[in-house]
């Protein structure tokens, strides 16, 4: 299950907004190696992301999009059953100004319809929505 939360892992589920650049092109051959920088854009705008660390069941990411926020973002993935995953997401967010504030306060809002949405992206990915 992890997989599907590596920068391109998520090119399968997350849509076509979802495009991470490499600021070195060869890191997509182990894009979750820890220390590789990408970036994406978005309606939030331009945002820089650095793989902090890869183990086994989690991923960890640095994320900054200058002037609006900064902060890491943590997938967890643990087997609960056969064939069946838990996935936590852990997004701590720190707002730089106006911009930044309004996000977080969304993500704070909305962040189960959030995580829904990747729910049931995921799972019409993989077959199972």
């Amino acid at each position: 299950m992890l997989p599907l939360f590596t920068p391109e892992g998520e090119r399968s589920w997350a849509g076509s907004s979802w495009d991470p650049v490499y600021a070195l092109p060869e890191s997509a051959e182990d894009d979750s190696a820890p220390g590789t920088v990408f970036t994406t854009e978005s309606d939030g705008g331009a945002a820089t992301w650095v793989v902090l660390e890869r183990l086994d069941d989690r991923v960890r990411y640095a994320r900054v999009a200058p002037g609006r926020i900064a902060g890491t973002v943590e997938v967890r993935c643990r087997e609960t059953a056969p064939g069946e995953t838990e996935v936590t997401v852990t997004y701590d967010v720190t707002s730089l100004g106006p911009d930044g504030r309004a996000f977080v306060e969304e993500l704070s809002d909305r962040y189960d319809a959030f995580l829904e949405h990747w729910r049931e992206a995921i799972l019409a990915t993989l077959g199972g929505g």
